[in-house]
């Protein structure tokens, strides 16, 4: 087994329950095609159905699984169905060209594709998957961050559905449920006419002892690539249904659509959609350095001594260790925050830090007896990077205070924070948050956002189930001054003046006149 390969066999249980799902297989498609085939157990399953097909292809790229998949295909041998294996890398075939049938007809593509990312993929240092491609056809910063980074599964959709468009494919691959919103996604935009769509739930723990929102999602494309031709329950026009497990006849929930992207809570959403627009502010996202253990740093509370992750006690300049907060912090009321600190070693991106050595100099010893560690870091975005570079900086991190949420929960709670001990507080990458001037204008900012109507759109927006619910996308789609002009003002008020009372003890900020003023110059609520 090739952990690189995203290696990991369906159970034929599963298989058998899939394909149940899926019907009388030869009866609908008397072509079936497994890609990354693995051992065969998808191809198994077919011939082993009680109305197989005329004919079915599997693509493995290891030998020794073609070999399996091919004893397989020998033991499962059925009369009047031709099987056979192709020993060769996916993402190297022309499936148009390359796929030689004898049969023509309809077509099911079935199967379990890589689950792993391409990020993960260069962790480990792997040549296989697909070629180093903006899949996503993202631009800029957005292509060589974490919103450029895909499923191999993905990818593998993406293929099938762009070489095989011609054939009207359906193609049922079992994959993470998020995976099959991002496609689901991608079709719309882009045009692509997917029609049938469907996403039914499986237990991954169960089955692959994977603690991830899990699914066998079944489209069928239609017409051609260019978007014509394309059926009448197409994406353009309908929900896709989501279903509990493979065995249930009726729908939980229904995907719908809006702004191409996928709402979870179509009704929801036609609630607060004048809300959904564009947000006055600037989001931005807590500072990444991916070496925590050398960077974040805790506070012993009787002593005030510096400790790393590491165990390690660190004395460094104190103007380059700032109060830090992650997005579990967000959560709790600010007396109970663990006193956390993080080191910066800027103050923009880019900026050269070889001036540490002179500016401050034990900061710099500490760092260059861990600089292993840095260099360890895989994430194209420190390529070509000064020394101890960090992403996510800028003038915006030194605000003395700053509305902030938690990335890491559906129902989200924005909060107002102030300087520390004459510090700004700064955030890890699973936290974002707008820049104030002044405590009034958090507190009037986070009145806002912590607006019912806010936090509606927000959940009709996010889905269960995966690990960041709210994302800087969604939060740049919050259009805060129509939420303040559909809010309850009393309530609104009370938020800000709560907020506001909340950070006195931080930075003596004061209710009051200076929110009430806030308030009037943000949103224009008298």
């Amino acid at each position: 087994m090739r952990r690189d390969l995203g290696d990991f066999q369906t159970p034929p249980e599963l298989v058998g329950m899939v394909l149940e799902t899926l019907g009388p297989i030869g009866a609908r498609w008397p072509r079936v095609l497994e890609p990354t085939c693995g051992r065969g157990h998808f191809v198994s399953g077919v011939l082993a159905h009680s109305a197989p097909p005329r004919e079915v292809l599997g693509v493995e790229i290891q030998p020794e699984h073609c070999h399996a998949a091919g004893e397989a295909i020998r033991r499962h041998d059925r009369p009047g169905t031709y099987a056979a294996i192709t020993c060769a890398d996916f993402f190297g075939l022309d499936l148009a060209r390359d796929l030689t049938w004898h049969e023509r007809g309809p077509l099911l593509v079935v199967g379990n594709p890589p689950w792993i990312t391409s990020a993960a993929l260069g962790g480990l240092g792997s040549s296989s998957g697909p070629p180093r491609s903006n899949v996503k056809r993202l631009a800029g910063l957005e292509a060589r961050t974490g919103s450029a980074n895909f499923d191999v599964a993905e990818a593998v959709w993406l293929k099938l559905a762009r070489e095989l468009a011609g054939e009207n494919p359906t193609i049922a691959i079992l994959c993470k449920t998020s995976v099959a919103r991002g496609l689901l996604a991608f079709a719309r935009g882009a045009g692509l006419p997917v029609t049938d769509a469907s996403i039914r739930r499986i237990d991954a723990e169960r089955w692959f002892s994977a603690s991830v929102d899990a699914c066998l999602f079944r489209a069928t494309i239609t017409g051609n690539a260019d978007g014509t031709e394309a059926g009448s329950e197409s994406l353009d026009r309908g929900s896709v249904p989501v279903f509990a497990n493979l065995d249930v006849d009726e729908p939980v929930e229904m995907i719908g659509f809006a702004r191409d992207r996928p709402v979870a809570d179509l009704a929801a959403y036609m609630r607060c959609a004048f809300a959904d627009g564009e947000c006055p502010l600037t989001w931005r996202q807590g500072i990444k350095h991916d070496a925590a253990a050398v960077m974040e740093l805790v506070v012993e509370p009787k002593t005030g001594r510096l400790v790393n992750g590491l165990g390690e006690s660190v004395d460094v300049e104190a103007g380059f260790v700032y109060p830090l907060l992650k997005g579990a912090d967000l959560r709790r009321p600010a007396s109970d925050r663990p006193r956390r600190a993080a080191i910066v070693t800027q103050r923009r991106i880019g900026e050269d830090t070889s001036r540490l050595e002179c500016e401050a100099p034990r900061l710099w010893r500490y760092l260059a007896s861990h600089a292993a560690r840095f260099d360890r870091r895989r994430s194209s975005i420190y390529r070509g990077r000064p020394t101890f570079s960090l992403f996510g900086v800028g003038p915006y991190s030194f605000a003395p205070h700053k509305v902030a949420v938690s990335g890491l929960y559906r129902s989200p709670s924005f909060r107002a924070i102030g300087p520390r001990d004459g510090q700004p507080s700064v955030f890890d990458d699973t936290c974002y948050f707008v820049a104030c001037d002044t405590a009034a204008e958090a507190a009037a900012v986070s009145a806002v956002c912590n607006d019912p109507i806010a936090i509606e759109l927000l959940g009709a927006l996010s889905f269960a189930g995966v690990k960041r619910p709210v994302t800087k996308a969604l939060l740049r789609r919050l259009d805060l001054r129509a939420i303040a002009a559909r809010a309850d003002r009393g309530r609104l008020r009370d938020r800000a003046l709560t907020a506001a009372v909340e950070l006195e003890g931080e930075d003596n900020a004061r209710p009051g006149e200076p929110v009430e003023k806030a308030l009037e110059s943000l949103w224009g609520v008298a």
